[in-house]
């Protein structure tokens, strides 16, 4: 059984953990769409018509991961040989089937994201296969990524069939997940899902992307650690750990705020997408991670934190929001999807508050002046780097 102290230590280094943007067995993810024709709006008429068009956003990162299972190519290697190695291997892994007949894949197209925000590049792969115009049921399967995570998902936006009069673009007919029990769909023209169903996909949604969003969780972070102490060290006074029950308060309300003040803007953008730019969130984002990690380190707690971490939590629901965007959401039951992917953001945050808080709070009783040392100023120093990282990197031109 491990000792106290050996849970304090853990307490202390875990903040470096959910900051550092690791992804050793961690679930990876991909965010694909399924149009018919070649353009994303909706059903081509002409040539076009048969065509589906799958296409799959994928980090670099995951694929350099699977790619590392395969078997080495003999030779130098070169950029060119190693996009077509990653195209080979996302073209294998995409399959569709119209009316039991397979589609035959085209020549697949791969290139870096040019619109990325993150840290870590992603790449648009778009694969078009060639189905006899006029079918009625499809069916795709997926097969990538599985052999190197078994807990990989697809999240898939289908837009297969003619929109409802009065639809927007970005609406579809359903969103699917891909995972290793469920690698097949088969659609037919009417179909459509259960807005329960939707709302689960979303609710599953929500809670991947707060477990691996490193800026969203880097900021919670900043903000358990700043709980834990209800006095720091100074020429007169040292470090005093607050008690459960004030650290508790504390964290409640800075978690509503930033909970409530999210949700906000969360569902303001997507239901009126347009009403404000978004192109400076996620740098705002990045500053809100630095900001709360420097302030960390000023040897004195925050006043009325809650005020400032609701202003930073309407920045944080503009960036919720355009993983919406980028998914879309269904014609059917877009509210309760939309509800249920913000639903999944508080269960995502409430596992980590679980997990984190009785280990932050017990090193800081444990061992005030160590926290603060190697704990909060550490931890925040380490966040706050981070935070600076993300920043430049998100204003340098592209």
């Amino acid at each position: 059984m491990a000792s106290a102290k050996s849970i304090a230590r853990l307490a202390m280094l875990w903040p470096l953990v959910l900051a550092a943007p690791a992804r050793a067995h961690q679930q990876s993810a991909t965010f694909g769409e399924v149009t018919r024709g070649s353009s994303a709006g909706g059903v081509s008429a002409g040539s076009d018509a048969g065509t589906i068009v799958w296409r799959l956003r994928v980090r670099a990162i995951d694929l350099a991961t699977a790619l590392k299972a395969m078997p080495a190519i003999a030779g130098p290697p070169d950029p060119a040989s190693a996009n077509r190695r990653r195209s080979a291997y996302l073209q294998a892994g995409l399959h569709v089937t119209a009316d039991d007949r397979p589609c035959a894949a085209g020549s697949p197209s791969l290139a870096l994201d040019p619109s990325g925000v993150e840290m870590e590049p992603t790449f648009i792969f778009v694969e078009r296969f060639a189905c006899p115009a006029g079918w009625t049921s499809l069916r795709l399967r997926y097969d990538l990524f599985f052999e190197v995570d078994r807990f990989h998902e697809s999240f898939t936006r289908l837009s297969l069939f003619a929109p409802a009069a009065g639809a927007k673009d970005r609406e579809s007919l359903s969103t699917i997940v891909f995972r290793d029990g469920l690698r097949e769909v088969s659609l037919a023209s009417g179909d459509e899902p259960s807005i329960w169903r939707s709302a689960f996909t979303y609710l599953r949604l929500g809670i991947f992307h707060i477990l691996t969003g490193y800026d969203h969780l880097s900021f919670l972070m900043a903000l358990l650690l700043g709980a834990a102490l209800c006095r720091r060290t100074t020429a007169q006074t040292i470090a005093a750990a607050a008690t459960v029950r004030q650290a508790l308060r504390g964290t409640i309300g800075v978690i509503s705020a930033f909970t409530v003040a999210h949700s906000i803007t969360l569902m303001v953008q997507v239901l009126r997408p347009g009403w404000l730019p978004t192109r400076w969130v996620e740098p705002a984002i990045a500053f809100s991670v630095a900001y709360v990690g420097f302030e960390n380190l000023i040897p004195r707690p925050p006043r009325h934190r809650w005020l400032l971490v609701f202003g930073f939590g309407l920045v944080h629901g503009l960036g919720f929001a355009s993983v919406l965007r980028e998914i879309g959401l269904p014609r059917r039951g877009l509210v309760l999807s939309l509800v249920s992917f913000n639903l999944g953001v508080e269960i995502g945050q409430l596992l980590v508050l679980a997990l984190t808080f009785p280990l932050i709070v017990g090193a800081a009783r444990r061992n005030p002046r160590r926290f603060e040392r190697w704990g909060l100023m550490l931890g925040s120093a380490v966040i706050a780097a981070f935070g600076t990282v993300w920043l430049i990197l998100r204003l340098a031109p592209r």
